[in-house]
């Protein structure tokens, strides 16, 4: 057994015996509580992002790279319901779905879609296709952005990837098939979720499997979030790569302070490792109501460890793969609804790091080039 086996075993116990724990505490709440429904309700929700942009790659010894684009910001469609079994306890269903309102084209239920039974005092049992806890440590508390490529998963997280276990294996900022989750009741500002990834991917060679928690603190202008990934056998069988990362925020009147670092670790080669730590610091500032600015800077070091792979954009140990991402932001609130806005990025890459832009990166983009954006857009929410 490989050093550290125990341990992803005990952890994947640890988590099916929490999720056990959610589940009988929810099916006796409901047997106790009968199912005398009271209401249900069906919602058709979502967004339309789209901006005109020009981008640029630069640098590194390479010829530019450069395009004028209509991009479409990763746009919603969603239906929701929720019925209510009474006595505090329901049970909902999502499906969610992207739409390229650039191109019209978009797939069906590639989002957050799941099933869920919902407990006031014993949390919640999901079931479905969504995004993991770490993911929500920093994504929409910290980063200002959010996604496209303003955000600051180009580096944080090492990119954004909606993949089963084992595909996209670099990625610790995942939107995960199969996954099974215990979402905590709020319990004095304190709030946990667990999920487990079911390893369907099962081989004769391996068996890749994923699970992930997040403990995050809610109080007035104070949000502060730790979370924790483990993915197992995802470069080879008994391969062991993490992620730790943890957040903090306040806001000062119209101001909000924003920050979070996290440290990734792999063993993309049988006897190789790579660790990785970045930061990402963030504000915003509402000058009116109808008008807000915002700025971010990320920074990753550059890794350290034995391995002669390029894991995602990050570089080789003991080469400048250092990088930096500074985004800064405008939005003009034309109502509760539509946005107009304009945003730019640039991310200087060391010489064998290879950062791209996120959700709409530049093709043909080499090592230690700079890609850099600037678009004005429009957000329509309904």
């Amino acid at each position: 057994m490989r050093q550290g086996q125990g341990q992803g075993t005990a952890g994947r116990h640890r988590v099916w015996m929490a999720m056990a724990i959610g589940l009988g505490m929810l099916s006796s709440t409901v047997q106790a509580q009968g199912a005398g429904a009271s209401g249900s309700s069906v919602t058709i929700y979502g967004f339309l992002k789209a901006d005109v942009e020009h981008v640029r790659a630069s640098g590194g010894g390479a010829p530019s790279l450069s395009v004028n684009r209509l991009s479409n910001n990763l746009s919603v469609l969603g239906f929701r319901s929720k019925e209510d079994l009474g006595g505090g306890n329901s049970v909902w269903a999502q499906f969610e779905t992207n739409v390229r309102v650039d191109n019209g084209e978009g797939p069906w239920g590639g989002r957050n879609t799941a099933i869920g039974l919902a407990s006031a005092t014993a949390g919640q049992i999901v079931l479905g296709q969504w995004e993991s806890p770490l993911r929500f440590v920093s994504v929409y508390a910290i980063d200002p952005f959010t996604a496209g490529i303003f955000a600051s998963n180009s580096i944080m997280g090492n990119g954004f990837a909606t993949g089963a276990n084992g595909v996209s294996p670099t990625s610790f900022d995942r939107r995960q098939p199969n996954l099974v989750q215990y979402w905590s009741p709020n319990w004095k500002n304190f709030e946990v979720r667990l999920a487990y990834a079911m390893p369907e991917e099962k081989t004769d060679e391996k068996s890749p499997s994923m699970w992930s928690g997040l403990v995050t603190y809610k109080s007035g202008p104070l949000f502060a979030a730790w979370g924790y990934e483990q993915h197992r056998s995802y470069f080879y069988d008994g391969s062991k790569d993490d992620a730790h990362r943890i957040a903090l925020a306040y806001s000062f009147g119209p101001t909000r302070l924003r920050g979070s670092v996290e440290r990734l670790s792999y063993e993309p080669e049988r006897g190789q490792s790579l660790t990785r730590n970045a930061l990402q610091v963030a504000v915003t500032h509402q000058i009116t109501p109808q008008h807000e600015v915002m700025a971010s800077y990320v920074r990753a070091q550059s890794p350290k460890g034995n391995t002669t792979k390029v894991v995602g954009g990050i570089g080789l140990p003991g080469t400048d793969a250092s990088a930096n991402q500074v985004s800064l932001g405008y939005v003009y609130r034309m109502s509760k609804r539509t946005d107009l806005w304009a945003s730019y990025t640039k991310i200087t890459n060391g010489a064998t790091s290879n950062y791209n832009l996120s959700a709409n990166s530049i093709p043909g983009m080499k090592p230690g080039q700079d890609p850099s954006g600037m678009g004005l857009g429009v957000t329509h929410r309904f």
